[in-house]
């Protein structure tokens, strides 16, 4: 490139670069408070990157990594890394933690548009052919970047040295199409790039492979939405008597923009779309709700300075209610569905059980059992010691009495076994279960909690009672 284009680069770069951090300040300072809230650590993560002529500088990134990351794994960033944080995904998957570098744009460090900077060990790999990408600046926007190709997608699953694999594999290819830029690099090549480059980099983000993995997700992230402008909608309504005034109209198309705007990100945030709806449970509900009012509040703070002002508080706070009654409530029925799907129908060849206790273990107990379509037992009912916990529902299996009931439910229902928490029982209570089985020639297994199973310790209750070792599982 000749001095004069090296001159209307370094121009195109201060001015873009100026102008973008001018725009973008606002949400760089969105993304450092999400930073700050998700996990402890700096707002940026600064580090080591080869530049012109392998001159080392320090680039800028929003941190998506826990602190000390590269002290606990790879240099590189493979699939599904846990060392990524929940705003570091998004940030990832969209490229916003790339923005910073805007800073060494301006400063001079890097381009807006070049090969992309490299860590200082892989550029000792370089041979002598590849050595020219060295020639000029590092961009912002890359040539690999630009022809849409994912990195991380092209580890195999299973890699165990990605270091390796990165430099015989990913790193030839790369400078391949880095060194063929660096031949023909040019002003009106680089305004060529900065063009197309950001819809290239936003089209790489959504491939086929990407909605073919995340069609889930999708379709429940598209319900919420719909889900979003019901409730404030039928919000709206409520509060004006099922009358809504042509007045309001202004106010519910534009807040209805910074709902759909600005929930969504949030419901990400709590991760609602990685949640398994057939085990969903008081945990998922929990982080709904804190979704929901993170969300209103959001929109109620942006609502406040963009100037509607005079907007009723009462809305968002029905809106909030149905919100949350809406989205838990699809959640829970599409659970049963597919709880259902997975259940046969035919019992007659299964073991008809009791489960004894009603507390954690005796749920886990009844959860596992009733969930698991390779499960040959069928709960008929619980019993436990605390009368007040009697005629109960647990996952619709009722609580029918305590020790001395059990020869009712056996004869009732054809109990086979009984099954005994001994998380949720005393051991005299257990001791009277167990004579009660003996009596009435009935299996039992004791079923000990699991931390004694991790613990690798005997249950309480066998150290105490010396229960034979044939009742225990």
């Amino acid at each position: 490139m000749s001095p004069g284009a090296e001159l209307g680069k370094r121009a195109l770069d201060l001015c873009v670069g100026l102008v973008a951090m001018a725009f973008l300040w606002p949400l760089f300072a969105i993304i450092a408070l999400l930073i700050k809230l998700d996990s402890k650590g700096p707002v940026f993560f600064r580090q080591e990157r080869a530049g012109r002529d392998g001159k080392p500088f320090r680039i800028y990134k929003f941190r998506t990594m826990i602190v000390g990351a590269y002290r606990s794994g790879a240099r590189l960033t493979v699939k599904r890394d846990p060392r990524i944080t929940q705003v570091g995904q998004v940030l990832r998957w969209t490229k916003l933690d790339e923005f910073p570098q805007l800073i060494n744009v301006i400063v001079g460090d890097m381009s807006l548009v070049g090969p992309r900077p490299e860590d200082p060990y892989f550029v000792n790999f370089y041979t002598p052919e590849q050595r020219p990408v060295l020639a000029v600046k590092p961009g912002l926007i890359g040539p690999s970047q630009i022809d849409g190709r994912d990195e991380v997608e092209k580890y195999p699953e299973g890699c165990e040295d990605t270091e390796k694999y990165y430099i015989e594999h990913i790193l030839p290819e790369k400078l391949v199409r880095d060194v063929e830029y660096v031949r023909n690099a040019s002003l009106r090549g680089d305004i060529r790039f900065l063009v197309g480059g950001f819809w290239s980099v936003l089209a790489s983000q959504f491939k086929k492979s990407f909605f073919s993995r995340a069609r889930g997700r999708l379709a429940l992230l598209s319900m919420d939405l719909g889900l979003i402008v019901l409730s404030y909608v039928l919000a709206n309504f409520i509060h004006f008597d099922w009358d809504l005034p042509n007045k309001a109209w202004p106010y519910v198309s534009r807040t209805l923009f910074w709902s759909v705007l600005l929930k969504p990100p949030v419901f990400i945030y709590y991760g609602l779309y990685q949640r398994s709806m057939r085990w969903l449970g008081r945990r998922d509900l929990a982080a709904i709700v804190k979704a929901a009012s993170l969300g209103s509040a959001l929109v109620v703070a942006v609502t406040y300075f963009t100037g509607l002002r005079a907007h009723s508080r009462a809305i968002f706070i029905v809106d909030w209610s149905l919100l949350i009654f809406l989205m838990a409530g699809f959640r829970f029925a599409l659970r049963h569905v597919l709880s259902g799907a997975s259940r046969p129908v035919h019992r007659a060849a299964y073991i008809r059980v009791l489960v004894a206790g009603s507390g954690h273990g005796g749920e886990s107990i009844l959860r596992s059992l009733l969930e698991d379509p390779r499960s040959r037992f069928l709960p008929v009912g619980i019993i436990d010691h605390e009368p007040h916990r009697w005629g109960a529902l647990i996952h619709g299996i009722r609580v029918m009495g305590g020790a001395t009931d059990i020869a009712m439910a056996a004869s009732t229902h054809g109990v086979e076994m009984v099954l005994v928490a001994l998380a949720d029982l005393d051991p005299s209570v257990v001791r009277d279960i167990v004579e009660a089985c003996k009596k009435l020639d009935i299996q039992y297994r004791l079923i000990p909690a699991l931390s004694d199973v991790l613990a690798q310790q005997e249950p309480e209750l066998v150290r105490t009672a010396a229960l034979p070792h044939e009742g225990r599982i």
